[in-house]
């Protein structure tokens, strides 16, 4: 079965032993690819161009020492190409930490070495849609481990709306699936905006792929509204300015979800949408304010080759630095500064 892992590459982080400050080992399997070389150490994700690797397997999940798992076509890491059907793994997995939170990471091997854990060209992130670690600050390496396994739905992907979602227009609401390049949208700052790239692709919805549902009237939707976990949705009022300091901040969908009116939707397959503007924008999803697709803070680099083709066509200078795109409009709010708001 097919599936898309996002990955990191190694030319692209910079490992810092914590005690000396200095540049320590890379992330090569030099422990028997167990991983535990890493621990204490600290990772910083240089940028966000997540590299989306297509990838053949007999089974749904991508996992250490599975010689069934084989690149689709073919790829390159860190200047380097390697041929289709060349085996890769998930060589070591680790626990990173910063600021109160944490991630699971896995090092992304191929298989090109001997030892076979002799190298890994990069890291891929576990967390579903939007969960990437933060990009610029010292990740610490608090624990590894080798022979990790976990479903490819489990890997980090980026945001997006659901197949269905009504995106209101100057004509009206439209299904997001129907909206075409040229098209206009009704934009909370700048008025009707052109739609500048549209992307869309299916999923499982399983596990992080599974969609946050808010039904009717959660959040003042006019129907039920459909998002990727962590799509980002405008919240403004007297909470906010107490707690966040902010006129408004966003929020992503997985931290509304109470069990209630907002639940974690599981299903067959799920289609997600990027709408693309020339910056970043807040738009009416369902009557709700939500974001539109920000490159500099996803990574362009994460999708599909040729749709970063497509986007690089538009806006040439995000291949050498996706900052080029410009702010989120307003401030993201992590999960503890989310949950006060919306208990409050």
């Amino acid at each position: 079965m097919p599936y898309d892992i996002y990955v990191l590459d190694g030319d692209q982080l910079t490992v810092t032993d914590a005690q000396s400050n200095v540049t320590a080992n890379q992330l090569d399997g030099i422990t028997q690819g167990s991983g535990v070389h890493m621990v204490g150490q600290t990772i910083t994700l240089n940028s966000n161009s997540w590299h989306a690797v297509s990838i053949n397997d007999n089974d749904p999940n991508f996992q250490d020492s599975d010689t069934s798992q084989k690149l689709a076509t073919p790829e390159t890491f860190n200047g380097q190409t390697y041929n289709a059907r060349t085996v890769v793994e998930a060589e070591f997995r680790m626990e990173l930490s910063y600021g109160g939170n944490s991630w699971t990471v896995v090092a992304f091997n191929v298989n090109n070495s001997s030892p076979a854990y002799g190298t890994v060209e990069g890291l891929a992130f576990i967390g579903g849609p939007g969960g990437f670690p933060p990009v610029g600050v010292p990740l610490t390496v608090t624990s590894a481990g080798e022979g990790p396994s976990f479903a490819a739905t489990s890997y980090a992907t980026p945001i997006c709306f659901a197949s269905g979602t009504m995106i209101n227009t100057p004509d009206g609401p439209r299904p997001v699936e129907d909206l075409a390049v040229g098209d206009l949208v009704l934009t909370l700052h700048d008025g009707p905006q052109p739609v500048l790239w549209h992307a869309s692709r299916s999923w499982p919805a399983q596990g992080a792929y599974a969609p946050v549902l808010f039904r009717t009237g959660a959040i003042g939707n006019a129907r039920p509204l459909r998002l990727s976990p962590q799509h980002r949705v405008r919240v403004t009022d007297w909470r906010v300015e107490v707690f966040c300091g902010e006129e408004a901040v966003l929020i992503p969908a997985l931290h509304f979800v109470n069990g209630r009116d907002v639940v974690i939707e599981t299903g067959s397959l799920v289609t997600y949408h990027h709408l693309l503007f020339s910056r970043h924008q807040i738009i009416w999803s369902e009557g709700v304010e939500t974001e539109s697709f920000h490159p500099g803070e996803i990574g362009v680099a994460g999708l599909p080759c040729q749709t970063r083709a497509e986007l690089y066509t538009l806006f040439p200078e995000l291949e050498f630095d996706p900052a080029t795109y410009g702010a989120p409009v307003h401030p993201s709010v992590r999960r503890h500064e989310a949950q006060v708001v919306l208990a409050a």
